[in-house]
């Protein structure tokens, strides 16, 4: 029976997301002092460096690849 609390089901080596190579992890982002909003932005693993687009905006955790 599958149950989330049964270890045998937790993924131990979950692929992570990267851009352009490098691991990255989701992060709250609180852009409205800078016009952009509130929302899941992605931050590369290791440093506070936000992921940005060709713009310099924080890319969306849900557009990153």
């Amino acid at each position: 029976m599958g149950t989330k609390n049964n270890p045998k089901n937790r993924v131990k080596n979950a692929e992570k997301k990267k851009h352009n190579g490098k691991d990255i992890e989701p992060v709250y982002y609180y852009g409205t002092h800078a016009g952009h909003g509130k929302y899941m932005a992605a931050k590369y693993s290791g440093s506070a460096q936000l992921v940005t687009d060709t713009a310099g905006r924080p890319m969306e955790w849900a557009a990153v690849n």
